[in-house]
C-alpha cells in the first residue's frame, strides 16, 4: 500500500520508506526520495487528462448532440463512448463522485461518503477535503484509498500530478495524497488558492498568472446566451419559465451596482460559465509552466469544470442558462484538445471525461411531464423536523440525535433502550412523512445481504464511522432542498447516469452499451498505462474493449 504520511515539502512514498529502512540498517543516512525509476516502455502515453464536469448527466450529450460542435463533439467522435455508465452509490454528490472516479472503489471503502459529514471524534460537521493542520485548510486527509495518480507517482516518482477546479473538493480529491499541487477558485477574491499541504511556497508562476485578474475582464459585461442556445427553444424542451430561486433569467448583469469588481461581483460571477473559462486558462498554464507531458514519464492533470453544477442548481436542467453553459463548455473543451494536441500531441495523451453526478429535473417540470413529483415545503419539512419530538412522545424525553440522523448512544443508554428499538421507531416515524420513500438503517445494511438494487447502492455508500445511522431516501422526482431550484444526491437514474468518454492515443472510436461504473475509470486508465491499481477494487478494467 502507498504511504500516506505527509511532511513539507514533499511526502515519502512507499518506495522511499522501504529504501530508508534498508539504508538505515546499513548505518547510512536516508536520502528522503526514491531513486530514479526506469522509464516506462516506449509508446506509453506521456499525459493523462481527466476532465470531470460537475453535474453532467448522460442525457445532456444525447439530447443536445446536434448542438455540440467542438470539444464534446470531437470526444464523442474520437473516443470509446460508454453509454451506460453509472455511479454505483446512493449519495450522488460532488465529493464521493470524484473520489470514486479516481480510486476504483465505492465510498464505503474510500471513505468520502458525502460533501460533509458529522465527525464523532471532533463533535462537529467536517468537509470532505478540510484539514485544519494546514494553511488554507485543505488536503485529501479524509481520503482513505490511493488514487490513480498516487499509483502513477509510486511507480514513476518523476511523474507529476496536478488538480484544478472551481471547487476545492473537485481539485483536491482527484489527485490524492501524493499530488504536486491542487488549485481551486476562491469566490470571495476571484483567484485560485492552493494549500501548504503541497509545499510551503506557491509556484512562482501563480502570482504572474493572477496579475492578469482574469475575471475582472467580465466586469461591466452582461451574460447573454450564445445565439445557438437562444435559438434552441422548444426543439430541445427548453422551458421558458423563470424558475430561478436565486438568479434572474438571461440576459443578466453580474454583480451589484458598483464601479469596480468587489466581493459581491466575484460571488456572483462564480455562478456563471465564465469560471470554466478561467479554469481553462489555468489548466493551460499548468501544462506549460509545469511541463506536463514533456518527457517519457506519464503526468496527470485533473480538471474539474464546475459551472454546469452551479448554473444547474440555480436554473435547472431544462433551462436556457444550463444549455448555454453546456455549449460554452463544448467550445472550451475544443480549445483544450487543440492546445494539448499542439503542445504534447493527442497521440501521446489519454483523455477521459466523466461527471460526479447527474441532476434531478425541476419538480414543476416533472409534474408537467406526467411524473409524480414534489418540491418539499411546510408539510414535508415540518414532519421530518418533528422526529425528535415524536420520539419523546413514544420513548420518553431525551436528546436522541447528536446530528442530522445520527443517534446519541449515551442518550439511548440513559433511557435504558436498545439502539435497534430506537432505530425502528425513528424509521417508522420518518417513513410516515410525505415525500419519504424509505429509511435505511446502517445496522440493517451492514448485517443484511439484501441484493435489492437500492440496498446495494446505499451499502456502497456506507462507511460506519462517517455515515449517519439513518439514510433517508426521498421519493423519485422530488427536491428536498429549499435553497436551490433543483439538486442531486439521490440513487435514481437521473442522478447516477453520467458519461464516460475515453479518448486513447490511437483515436479508436467505439460505442459500448454494456453497463459500466464510474469505479471502472481508474483501473481502465491504469491498464492503458501498463500497471494495475492496488488492492481488491470494486471497479473493472475495461481496456479490453480496445482489442479487435
Amino acid at each position: 500500500m502507498l504511504s500516506f504520511g505527509r511532511r513539507l515539502p514533499r511526502p515519502l512514498s512507499l518506495v522511499a520508506l522501504m529504501a530508508i529502512a534498508l539504508v538505515g540498517c546499513a548505518g547510512e543516512a536516508p536520502t528522503g526520495r526514491p531513486s530514479a525509476s526506469e522509464p516506462p516502455p516506449e509508446g506509453t502515453p506521456r499525459l493523462v487528462v481527466l476532465v470531470v464536469v460537475d453535474q453532467l448527466p448522460t442525457d445532456y450529450l444525447e439530447r443536445f448532440r446536434p448542438l455540440l460542435t467542438s470539444g464534446l463533439d470531437r470526444l464523442l467522435r474520437e473516443s470509446i463512448v460508454f453509454t451506460n455508465t453509472h455511479h454505483d452509490h446512493a449519495w450522488t454528490k460532488t465529493a464521493p463522485g470524484h473520489a470514486s472516479l479516481v480510486t476504483g472503489v465505492h465510498p464505503s471503502r474510500h471513505g468520502i461518503v458525502s460533501n460533509e459529514w458529522y465527525d464523532r471524534d471532533l463533535g462537529r460537521v467536517v468537509e470532505s477535503d478540510e484539514d485544519e493542520r494546514w494553511d488554507d485548510d485543505r488536503s485529501p486527509h479524509y481520503l482513505l484509498m490511493p488514487t490513480l495518480s498516487d499509483r502513477m507517482k509510486e511507480i514513476w516518482p518523476e511523474s507529476k500530478a496536478f488538480g484544478a477546479s472551481g471547487k476545492s473538493r473537485g481539485a483536491v480529491l482527484p489527485v490524492g495524497r501524493e499530488a504536486d499541487r491542487a488549485f481551486w477558485l476562491d469566490d470571495k477574491i476571484g483567484r485560485f488558492l492552493t494549500s501548504t499541504y503541497y509545499g510551503a511556497e506557491e509556484p512562482a508562476w501563480l502570482a504572474e498568472f493572477h496579475d492578469d485578474s482574469f475575471l475582472d475582464r467580465f466586469f461591466g459585461t452582461v451574460w447573454e446566451p450564445l445565439p445557438e442556445a437562444a435559438a434552441a427553444g422548444v426543439d430541445y424542451d427548453i422551458e421558458p419559465l423563470d424558475r430561478g430561486l436565486v438568479y434572474s433569467p438571461l440576459p443578466r448583469a453580474i454583480g451589484r451596482s458598483s464601479v469596480h469588481p468587489d466581493e459581491f461581483y466575484y460571488e456572483d460571477i462564480y455562478w456563471t460559465p465564465f469560471i470554466d473559462r478561467y479554469l481553462l486558462e489555468l489548466g493551460q498554464t499548468i501544462l506549460i509552466e509545469e511541463e506536463l507531458g514533456a518527457d517519457a514519464y506519464p503526468d496527470f492533470l485533473a480538471l474539474g469544470f464546475s459551472a454546469l453544477d452551479l448554473v444547474g442548481h440555480a436554473y435547472g436542467p431544462d433551462s436556457l442558462e444550463t444549455l448555454d453553459a453546456l455549449l460554452r463548455l463544448d467550445r472550451m473543451l475544443g480549445e483544450l484538445l487543440e492546445f494539448i494536441d499542439e503542445r504534447i500531441g493527442l497521440e501521446n495523451t489519454i483523455v477521459a471525461l466523466s461527471s460526479d453526478h447527474g441532476v434531478s429535473p425541476v419538480p414543476e417540470v416533472s409534474i408537467a411531464r406526467g411524473h409524480t413529483a414534489r418540491r418539499f415545503g411546510l408539510e414535508e419539512r415540518s414532519c421530518i423536523q418533528s422526529t425528535d419530538a415524536r420520539l419523546d412522545q413514544e420513548l420518553g424525553t431525551a436528546d436522541w440525535f447528536i446530528d442530522d440522523f445520527r443517534f446519541d448512544p449515551e442518550a439511548i443508554a440513559a433511557a435504558d433502550l436498545k439502539p435497534a428499538e430506537v432505530e425502528a421507531t425513528a424509521r417508522r416515524l420518518i417513513e410516515a412523512c410525505p415525500g419519504v420513500e424509505r429509511v435505511w438503517t446502517a445496522s440493517e445494511l451492514l448485517s443484511s445481504g439484501d441484493d435489492d438494487p437500492m440496498a446495494r447502492l446505499h451499502r456502497n455508500n456506507l462507511y460506519p464511522a462517517r455515515s449517519p445511522d439513518l439514510l433517508v431516501q426521498f421519493e423519485a422526482w422530488s427536491v428536498a432542498r429549499t435553497d436551490n431550484t433543483t439538486t442531486h444526491g439521490s440513487p435514481y437514474t437521473y442522478d447516477t447516469a453520467v458519461p464516460w468518454l475515453l479518448r486513447v492515443p490511437s483515436g479508436t472510436a467505439r460505442v459500448i452499451d454494456q453497463r459500466t461504473a464510474t469505479v471502472d475509470v481508474a483501473p481502465t486508465i491504469a491498464a492503458l498505462l501498463g500497471f494495475e491499481m492496488l488492492g481488491d477494487l470494486d471497479g473493472v478494467d475495461r481496456s479490453g474493449v480496445l482489442e479487435p
